[in-house]
């Protein structure tokens, strides 16, 4: 029994369960939370599936309550996380205007490449957390995150991976691997009275 777990973790963990095949990062690989559409969906803004819907998973909790939010980074990039929240959906989340590449300077006209755009819109609540231009496949993460002070029943908290590998042509919609943004969401409720 043991080696069969054992290969089911090094399958998850390789990326190779189905469903997963394309993840490079996961909320519900975590202890903390489900996302929205499970770790096989990551590639589109703003949740990860192109025009996306709320999903069924949804958590609850007090208005201005500090939260554990915990993922896996199990196919490693060098990089950092945002986290952000939408109180009325997910439609007022920003991407990052530009990402700085690691080990490397911009080359001159490089789209989008330049110095990191941190906390750039009001649904900012935790910016360039994580950062590592050394990534190791299956490395967890764990932040506190103090939700804002307001009720809603349709309140959404973003998680994205922003990757600077200096490889890439950063941040450049254009370019044949743009893949630079990976994005989960969890599906939150915000009520007093709980």
């Amino acid at each position: 029994m043991h080696s069969r777990l054992s290969a089911c973790l090094l399958l998850l963990l390789t990326g190779t369960v189905a469903g997963a095949a394309h993840a490079h990062f996961a909320v519900d690989m975590g202890d903390t939370h489900e996302s929205r559409y499970g770790p096989g969906e990551i590639k589109s803004p703003p949740c990860g599936r192109p025009d996306g819907e709320r999903g069924e998973k949804v958590h609850t909790y007090k208005p201005g309550e500090i939260i554990d939010v915990s993922w896996v980074e199990f196919v490693a990039h060098p990089g950092y996380f945002r986290i952000a929240f939408d109180s009325d959906g997910d439609d007022d989340f920003v991407n990052p205007a530009s990402i700085a590449p690691a080990g490397r300077a911009c080359a001159e006209g490089e789209p989008n490449c330049g110095d990191g755009d941190f906390y750039n819109n009001e649904t900012v609540l935790l910016d360039d957390f994580g950062r590592h231009d050394v990534a190791e496949n299956g490395t967890r993460y764990t932040a506190q995150v103090k939700l804002p002070d307001v009720e809603c029943g349709n309140c959404t908290l973003q998680i994205i991976q922003l990757m600077t590998e200096e490889s890439k042509a950063p941040y450049d919609p254009a370019a044949e691997d743009a893949d630079d943004i990976y994005y989960q969401c969890v599906d939150l409720r915000l009520q007093a009275n709980r």
